[in-house]
């Protein structure tokens, strides 16, 4: 009876690619990327099984570490949104590293070398947002990273005794209010001054966060009042960071508020991608041939791919040097040797190691952009 895979677990954070990376073995590793989100519709009623079955499909990958794939489905959809898993034969047992995130990313498989693009993506194309939410009663500070949201920062308007608005401990309030004791009465006074003191204090907490690079976004949420007051209260330095707004309570649960700010973070997410889009059109490099060229010439910094892009085919010769087409009767100019035909998308960890590009897969319209105008491949520059 075959054994069950070895299976190792890791949450998407900025120390799982320095773990992740020694462990794999160089060659046959099947790595795949499933949304694997149970209350996503293209998930129901077997969906994602048939899509999973369909990816893995002409890989040439062994039967051994497909099962294992679809068999962990069920398992994945307990777990998290997004699931990566690295597959391997260790002298004819299963071995896998499965990475969960909150993050959509684009489905992907590969069979041969360790395909640990998706993992760079997340990590380099997600910034960190803080959400400030606020209304009469509470003001809240949440960060969302990598998918993941956590609450900072929760300031209740209610003036104690000591004249100060009463902070809670987001870990656990229940103790802090009781270690308190007397300092927890409220004062009896409302008004307009209270609660301008009120954003104020928020909007204090906020600067605070920022100017240690807890942040690069700002998205607002909460009461219309309370958005619109906080707003005043902000410094031009953070009404740069206002990335857009969301009407939420604010005492909703952290998975509630991830839920509402939804549409405002993907708007953030378009325009991040829009703005390095723009970057490379009017200062960059667009199109293989030179953008490849610039790469191995240590002058770009970035290659923004689509998903067409990442499949284009490219030729390699023996010292590693990437031809973004075909060169003369196969022979390498470098070496004089013949060239592999692979896909851009093979090359991209070559590309890390030697010359420090790092690859962001566009989504939505930018990627039609990218195909329809710069051949699917654009480079942002170092210099």
């Amino acid at each position: 009876m075959p054994r069950s895979p070895a299976t190792r677990h890791a949450k998407l954070d900025n120390t799982t690619l320095t773990l992740l990376q020694p462990t794999l073995p160089h060659q046959n590793v099947l790595s795949v990327v499933l949304d694997v989100n149970p209350c996503s519709a293209a998930n129901q009623g077997g969906s994602l099984h048939l899509r999973a079955h369909q990816l893995l499909q002409g890989l040439g990958a062994p039967d051994a570490l497909i099962t294992a794939v679809m068999d962990d489905l069920d398992d994945a959809q307990r777990r998290t949104r997004t699931r990566l898993s690295f597959l391997w034969d260790d002298h004819g047992h299963v071995q896998r590293q499965t990475v969960d995130t909150q993050l959509e990313l684009e489905e992907t498989s590969q069979y041969g070398t360790p395909d640990l693009e998706p993992l760079h993506f997340a990590l380099e194309s997600s910034a960190r947002v803080l959400l400030a939410v606020i209304d009469e009663e509470w003001g809240r500070l949440l960060s969302v990273h990598l998918g993941e949201i956590t609450e900072l920062y929760r300031l209740e308007n209610v003036l104690t005794a000591a004249d100060a608005f009463r902070v809670h401990d987001v870990i656990d309030v229940s103790a802090q209010d009781a270690a308190r004791g007397l300092d927890n009465v409220p004062v009896q006074h409302q008004g307009a001054q209270q609660d301008g003191r009120f954003r104020h204090a928020l909007s204090a907490q906020i600067e605070r966060l920022h100017r240690v690079g807890a942040f690069e976004q700002l998205l607002l949420g909460g009461s219309v009042r309370g958005r619109a007051d906080l707003r005043s209260h902000l410094s031009p330095e953070l009404q740069g960071t206002l990335a857009g707004e969301f009407a939420v309570a604010a005492d909703a649960t952290p998975a509630a508020l991830l839920v509402a700010a939804h549409g405002a973070l993907s708007g953030l997410q378009e325009q991040l991608e829009t703005a390095v889009l723009d970057e490379a059109v009017d200062r960059g490099l667009h199109g293989g041939l030179s953008t490849l060229e610039a790469a191995q010439e240590n002058r770009v910094a970035q290659l923004l791919l689509s998903a067409a892009g990442s499949a284009r085919r490219v030729w390699q010769d023996a010292s590693g040097y990437v031809y973004a087409d075909a060169p003369p009767q196969g022979v390498s100019s470098r070496t004089g040797g013949g060239v592999t035909e692979r896909s851009l998308r093979d090359v991209l960890p070559l590309l890390r190691e030697r010359y420090g590009v790092y690859a962001r897969f566009l989504t939505g319209a930018r990627a039609e952009r990218l195909d329809g105008h710069l051949e699917g491949v654009a480079g942002i520059l170092r210099y």
